[in-house]
């Protein structure tokens, strides 16, 4: 496997403990707490925390966007312990933004987006839209020097909170990806309203956003009019790459803590060879994770990625996931059903909550059907999935 993601240098070692004594001083005392997933806070006062939590890391030079390679990868390291978010809302605009954005907008976006000054979430989902976003009806009309847009968007996170959101809409009468746009809606435009939805999680990091005749500036289009298919495609690769599956994880030995805890006919569970080789098979399968991730990230660093990269990564970590939290569960036994704040909840329900999220990262970024189909269609070459189309043969009778 062609790999360069060489072993963090000793000398890296202070930048780590500079970390860590920041954390230490500076961690904010939520009522939210964060689990798994992309999750949001239901305190406004907890938001207001984060920002100045995460205005506070970018200021000291430890935010998990450094340019050194090293210094990222300590940072997400270290971040990660924490289970407080260090990065507020769906910062994925910031890719578009670089790639296809003026040079204004890179000026007045990028700082605030990296300093948590600005939180974004996205506005591309609808409620007969999700993995297939060509079917997208949200439209935009011109009128003078705005856009006028009406629609409704689902599965918004951090929209309760966002100062900004990143949305698709289609100018014109076209189908399919014909007249898809990008623009930057500012979330505090008349017309804009955003309904938390509450989720099996019992938490609200989903919302619905209906878009009721907003006005939004001309000048706020990123790219092209009629082009925002391509500019979306670019930042749902990033989402793919960014997922959990690209990050130092160590499933197995979270099992492992779990086995060592778990009684199962009066031993410990981790003393049953059965358990240790389910470990073990998740051992082996997060590891070859971890090495697709650095095989991504050695492609992309020469620029050589292919267009299966991104997404056999996001596939692979959120299937193991979803495997992980299971097999948690059932070591656990009832004591698995038990919600955070029950006394005899494992973690404070920690496996409890992973389980029930875990089945959305199988569909967070494209579902992993969509996903395998663009591995064998686009990457492969294979035919493309046939589409259900109407028998003219047939009749109701």
């Amino acid at each position: 496997m062609d790999i360069d993601i060489g072993e963090i240098p000793e000398r890296y070692d202070a930048y780590r403990q500079g970390l860590r004594d920041f954390i230490a001083k500076n961690l904010p005392e939520l009522t939210f707490r964060q689990r798994s997933g992309l999750r949001a806070p239901e305190d406004p006062e907890d938001v207001v925390k984060l920002r100045r939590w995460v205005s506070g890391l970018h200021d000291a030079g430890y935010g998990p966007r450094c340019t050194d390679p090293f210094e990222a990868r300590i940072s997400v390291e270290e971040l990660e312990r924490t289970r407080v978010p260090y990065v507020l809302g769906n910062p994925l605009v910031a890719g578009a933004i670089v790639h296809f954005g003026t040079e204004q907008q890179r000026a007045f976006y990028l700082p605030a987006i990296a300093s948590g000054e600005h939180i974004w979430t996205q506005l591309f989902s609808e409620p007969d839209a999700g993995s297939d976003l060509t079917s997208l009806k949200t439209r935009a009309v011109l009128d003078g020097d705005h856009y006028v847009v009406s629609g409704q968007k689902v599965w918004s996170t951090w929209a309760q909170f966002s100062d900004f959101g990143y949305l698709l809409a289609r100018i014109g009468t076209g189908t399919g990806r014909d007249g898809i746009t990008a623009f930057i809606l500012d979330m505090k435009s008349e017309g804009v309203t955003t309904r938390p939805l509450r989720e099996i999680t019992g938490t609200t990091d989903f919302n619905e956003v209906f878009l009721d005749e907003v006005r939004i500036p001309a000048e706020n289009m990123i790219g092209e009019a009629g082009l925002g298919w391509t500019v979306a495609q670019a930042s749902l690769a990033d989402e793919r790459g960014i997922l959990p599956g690209a990050k130092e994880r160590d499933p197995a030995g979270a099992l492992v803590r779990v086995a060592r805890q778990r009684i199962r006919a009066e031993k410990l569970a981790i003393t049953d060879s059965a358990v240790r080789q389910e470990i073990g098979r998740v051992a082996a399968r997060s590891r070859i994770e971890r090495y697709l991730g650095y095989q991504t990230q050695t492609r992309a660093a020469k620029g050589q990625s292919t267009v299966w990269d991104a997404p056999m990564g996001k596939i692979w970590f959120s299937e193991l996931n979803l495997e992980t939290a299971d097999y948690a569960l059932r070591l656990l036994g009832g004591r698995g059903m038990l919600v955070e704040d029950e006394p005899l909840a494992y973690e404070d329900g920690y496996w409890q909550d992973t389980f029930m999220y875990a089945r959305s990262w199988t569909i967070a970024g494209g579902s992993n059907e969509i996903l395998r189909n663009v591995i064998g269609e686009r990457g492969l070459g294979l035919p493309r999935e046939p589409r259900n189309k109407p028998n003219p043969d047939s009749s109701n009778k």
